[in-house]
């Protein structure tokens, strides 16, 4: 069982709330990081990044296990990556991250039960509610999936009858033990694996109860953008002056230098139904036919992290696009999506990109805030949360012993991921609850362009 122990948060816990502070962090994990004995090969700043953002990289992507020479070299997130505010910050994501991907990887002891979806009866999940993927999306799979992009790929239809290896996870909503498939949560180099896992709600952390903490926020942070995104809703603005203005004056020398390499820079408003802050940022260049449009998201109890978690993750993207030039050379990622994506995308074409102007801008203030001193009430109440809206929390603690950093794998089925997973659901039923549409957008008229990070 996985049972909430306190954890008091630390004073300056970085990029979110933390049981240790970066330096702590670093002073007791640093040792992972080695070319010879290290889990993680090594820990660097990104040398493309500018000097006004903070971005680390750390080794090769596990999550993104690709099957074809094509999808090795053309993958966006190919390595491993951190982010912060501060130098420090980033070296500790980055390293989280790599060691992450790492505990998350199947190495072959991990404890299963072998058998099929029907024999087991009321203790397994049924993988459909995880993935997601339409009836339609499942029928067209190979146009789906021609592409080869692992952002796209739609897997087999499952077969219920199937024995396969099944991995116990803890039902924080029923409190007790249920079971899903070991390859849609352990990343698998066997192509021939019924499902696919992927790192929606994978954390490391401080603690337990911190990776928890940081792999529930993740699933809100991309269910909201998935609504957002793919019905192409208008968002109120996040009003960074104002931000800027009332103590995080981080802010202004980040636009500043975003606007020294000739771009523009927005934030959106895109809290969903569960109420925790989530926030997108977005940049584009200023000059030019091509726009370059870049974004990146966070979620947080506290409003102003969200911020400073969508901002610094968005300069992760940075990189690939700041020497980029008029003929279309330059980019230094050849993902086809994201080329395209760059190329040819522009804030006139998709109008959900900007702020809604019949909406006043997010200021600070607006959203509730609520400081909980340990880490171990944030689980409580995010589990409440879910328990709420009908949705069943389920977690693998996935620490490997022989490396000590807390790493959790937090599933919670029916929430989205923000890749295209179009199965009924809160996709089409959340905005509209919200008041954001009408009625549900057609599944044909969904947003064709997928999320490609």
């Amino acid at each position: 069982p996985f049972r909430p122990s306190p954890r008091p948060k630390a004073a300056a816990g970085g990029n979110g709330h933390r049981a240790l502070t970066p330096t702590q962090m670093l002073d007791t994990y640093g040792h992972l990081v080695s070319p010879v004995t290290g889990v993680v090969r090594e820990v660097r700043r990104d040398p493309r990044s500018p000097a006004f953002t903070h971005s680390y990289l750390s080794g090769h992507n596990l999550a993104l296990r690709a099957q074809t020479l094509a999808g090795h070299t053309a993958g966006l997130r190919a390595l491993s990556g951190g982010k912060g505010l501060t130098a420090e910050e980033a070296e500790v994501s980055a390293l989280c991250e790599a060691v992450e991907r790492y505990s998350g990887t199947r190495h072959g002891d991990e404890p299963v039960v072998r058998d099929s979806l029907r024999a087991l009866g009321a203790a397994a999940v049924h993988p459909d509610s995880v993935r997601l993927h339409d009836a339609r999306q499942l029928r067209d799979r190979a146009v789906w999936n021609a592409s080869r992009s692992p952002f796209q790929h739609v897997g087999r239809p499952f077969d219920e009858e199937a024995v396969l290896d099944w991995t116990p996870v803890w039902s924080l909503t029923a409190d007790r033990q249920r079971l899903l498939p070991t390859s849609l949560l352990y990343f698998d180099a066997d192509p021939a694996a019924p499902l696919r896992a992927d790192s929606n709600g994978n954390a490391a952390g401080s603690s337990r109860e911190d990776a928890f903490v940081q792999g529930f926020l993740e699933l809100v942070e991309r269910d909201a953008v998935a609504l957002w995104w793919y019905n192409r809703t208008r968002a109120p603005a996040l009003d960074l002056d104002a931000f800027a203005a009332s103590g995080d004056d981080w802010i202004e020398p980040l636009r500043a230098g975003y606007r020294s390499v000739g771009r523009e820079v927005w934030a959106l408003d895109l809290t969903s139904d569960f109420g925790i802050p989530v926030v997108a940022a977005l940049s584009r260049r200023t000059e030019g036919a091509a726009e370059d449009v870049l974004f990146g998201f966070g979620a947080h109890f506290d409003p102003r992290i969200a911020v400073r978690r969508a901002l610094t993750e968005m300069g992760q993207l940075l990189p690939a696009v700041i020497g980029a030039r008029p003929d279309g050379s330059g980019y230094t990622v050849d993902d086809p999506q994201a080329l395209s994506w760059w190329r040819t995308a522009t804030v006139a074409d998709q109008p959900y990109l900007v702020p809604d102007p019949t909406c006043r801008p997010t200021a600070p203030g607006d959203h509730a805030h609520l400081h909980r001193a340990d880490l171990a009430d944030d689980v409580a109440a995010l589990t409440e949360l879910a328990r709420r809206r009908g949705l069943e929390v389920l977690v693998l603690d996935q620490t490997r012993p022989d490396i000590g950093l807390p790493v959790v794998k937090v599933v919670v089925p029916g929430m989205r991921h923000f890749w295209p997973r179009f199965a009924p659901g809160r996709l089409f039923e959340v905005p509209v609850a919200l008041g954001r549409l009408t009625e549900p957008t057609p599944y044909e008229h969904l947003n064709p362009l997928p999320l490609f990070i």
